[in-house]
């Protein structure tokens, strides 16, 4: 049978808000109970045996069990477990008049708060109700006020996780939906993280690296600006977005430093960023690399090359007659040799080669990690390329390669100047050769086509 019985709200202000089961197989003592519980609890449901307190606990999810261990039909114990498959927080009291060892053994095993003494004493009791309902109401508040944060940050439109810098345990719903899922259980059953969305690019902080080792760094230099690259799980890597990490710390939970993550979408910006850093050191119609920004890589390259005592090559070359080609052709003509002139040269040396245009028809490959002999046939192979091209408008046209090697510890400017005197000589015996110089105005090597 069903109960609910209501007392003054006035009183105690935990007891007050907190709805109890109570269990007893005896009439006269579950009645006698009843009227000392309802002096200070407002809610209290009301059974005669376990099976009985299990359907009660069912309908009414209340917030503590008190039940007595011995009962027909189901015992107490045999209710907690059933309570415990449903809840497995919900604060059990047992009562008996037994030393029952076998039943308090079971007791511990499925995690009861207290055992009580029959006949029982209400000043006992209610010391252990209002210390359990307090608890009870502190959680709740903390219930409330985490499901309140989590609204919040469920409408962020920015994408939010919280870490430990090891694990996540929460990610909003904007994030999650980005990323193609509609629950974080959903998200974590998947066993993903972070990293499976990461488009990495060569200047990426967390290249080569794990979630928590990239994370660690985030949380801990926030000196620094820390951008990465996400795609959504139906968006191409071609297609990422760029956003801005900030980390802030949340105060200790369970003596463990957690921190809510933002990520705050910057493509516009960091699209605006890269399209200026690109104007200032790329060539606007060849789009490779511009003079300045291949003297401040010749610059780095010598001074890898001087550290680790590696081989470090360059090759300077222009276009044969290219005024005559504007002259007959137009300008347009001459810039679409230029541009596929690039095309060759790109398609041709590999991604650590330093391509850039040096001014007007010439250009200039660093080679790091090349030998003199590699630059040379290097410079041959591009060399007959371009030779045997067909150029769209202007048909055929040649270049001239003026090759160098770096000597230790020589300035870049005596390297290029190397690298210059070379071509003078190839343009000078002819054209469309290659040549080079070992020490300055020292003429070693010719290639005649």
């Amino acid at each position: 049978m069903k109960k609910e019985l209501f007392a003054d709200s006035s009183i105690d202000p935990y007891l007050n808000r907190t709805r109890v089961l109570y269990v007893e197989d005896e009439d006269m003592i579950r009645e006698s109970m009843v009227r000392i519980l309802k002096r200070r609890i407002k809610t209290i449901y009301t059974g005669a045996n376990g099976r009985e307190g299990l359907e009660l606990f069912k309908q009414h999810n209340p917030d503590v069990v008190i039940t007595d261990i011995r009962m027909p039909q189901m015992s107490g114990i045999e209710m907690a477990q059933g309570i415990r498959e449903i809840d497995e927080d919900v604060p059990v009291i047992l009562t008996t008049a037994y030393n029952d060892e076998d039943f308090f053994l079971k007791a511990i095993e499925i995690g009861v708060v207290k055992y009580i003494k029959k006949p029982i004493n209400s000043t006992d009791l209610f010391a252990v109700l209002v210390k359990v309902a307090k608890s009870i109401s502190q959680q709740k508040e903390i219930d409330a006020k985490n499901e309140f944060i989590k609204t919040i940050l469920d409408n962020n439109p920015a994408y939010v996780l919280l870490t430990d810098e090891e694990d996540i345990f929460f990610m909003n719903k904007s994030f999650l939906h980005f990323l193609g899922y509609d629950t974080f259980d959903e998200f974590k059953s998947n066993g993903l993280n972070i990293n499976r969305f990461l488009v990495v690019k060569d200047d990426a902080f967390y290249k080569n690296k794990s979630f928590t080792e990239w994370m660690t760094e985030v949380i801990h230099r926030k000196e620094k600006q820390h951008i990465v690259y996400l795609a959504g799980k139906e968006q191409l890597k071609s297609e990422a977005g760029a956003y801005l990490i900030s980390a802030t710390q949340i105060p200790e939970i369970q003596h463990t430093d957690r921190y809510l993550i933002t990520f705050t979408d910057i493509s516009g910006i960091e699209s605006e960023r890269r399209r200026f850093q690109d104007m200032a050191c790329k060539d606007p119609l060849t789009s490779i690399f511009n003079r300045k920004k291949f003297e401040d890589e010749l610059e780095k390259e010598i001074l890898r090359t001087e550290r680790y005592k590696t081989s470090l090559t360059m090759m300077i070359f222009d276009i044969d007659h290219f005024k005559s080609i504007n002259d007959t052709y137009g300008h347009q003509a001459g810039d679409a040799v230029l541009i596929e002139l690039t095309e060759i040269v790109t398609a041709n040396v590999r991604k650590t080669d330093i391509f850039a245009r040096y001014g007007g028809e010439e250009f200039v490959v660093i080679t790091p990690e090349t030998t003199l002999i590699g630059a040379i046939e290097l410079a041959e192979k591009l060399r007959e390329l371009i030779q045997n091209n067909n150029f769209s408008h202007v048909g055929h046209v040649t270049c001239s390669f003026g090759v160098s090697e770096y000597m230790n510890s020589e300035s870049s400017h005596t390297f290029i100047k190397k690298a210059d005197y070379a071509l003078y000589i190839a343009k000078n015996n002819g054209r469309n050769r290659v040549q080079f110089v070992e020490k300055e105005h020292s003429l070693v090597f010719n290639l005649p086509f």
